[in-house]
């Protein structure tokens, strides 16, 4: 027990929770994040091989120039992290229905390449900054939304037939939870980091 200002606090250690989440889902956070750095990896060759041109926007090149929305693209992508999150939570009404978001991660992690190598258009630390920083860190956060979801829904959901131990009023909120901690995640990388960035080396 600790104190603070005489009060008596218990100390609490997020490690056994840790533990005990990892080794609950390891299934899933295995399949699911293995699969999003393998297609990601596969795809990246597949693209680089392209013989037509991708053209995608490099966002790092856009703040160089002055012409960054960060409100409008924080936005974009706090929506579509939201759309995943209510996609992955409604799998919860069938049984094994949350096998689709393996697909959803595949595209997913098919994107990212193809983002990647089509915005890789400006001098090297410009891409790999909108390379790792953009792209592959929120991109990262929507794989997340998905296990997390996934992993509620596998715990509280899945084998239950009429009597489930949560309520769905309770399912949306866990829902919207890790929608707005994503969400913030997002922003970060959105529009912080940019910020943050673009007064130290622009």
């Amino acid at each position: 027990m600790g104190k603070f200002n005489g009060i008596k606090i218990n100390n609490v250690s997020l490690k056994p929770y840790i533990k005990n989440y990892l080794k609950d889902n390891k299934l899933f956070i295995i399949t699911f994040y293995g699969l999003f750095l393998a297609v990601f990896a596969i795809s990246l060759f597949i693209v680089l091989n392209y013989d037509s041109e991708l053209t995608h926007k490099n966002y790092y090149r856009i703040l160089m120039n002055g012409e960054y929305g960060y409100v409008k693209i924080t936005l974009k992508y706090f929506l579509f992290n939201l759309l995943l999150a209510f996609c992955a939570m409604l799998t919860y009404r069938k049984k094994y229905a949350f096998a689709i978001m393996y697909f959803v991660v595949t595209f997913i992690a098919y994107r990212l390449a193809v983002n990647i190598v089509g915005s890789w258009d400006a001098n090297l630390l410009i891409s790999i900054l909108n390379a790792v920083l953009f792209y592959f860190m929120i991109y990262l956060i929507f794989v997340i939304t998905i296990v997390t979801i996934t992993c509620y829904i596998n715990k509280n959901y899945l084998y239950c037939s009429g009597n489930c131990p949560i309520t769905l009023k309770k399912m949306i909120g866990f829902t919207l939870i890790v929608s707005v901690i994503t969400g913030i995640a997002i922003s970060i990388f959105t529009a912080i980091l940019p910020l943050i960035l673009c007064h130290i080396l622009f």
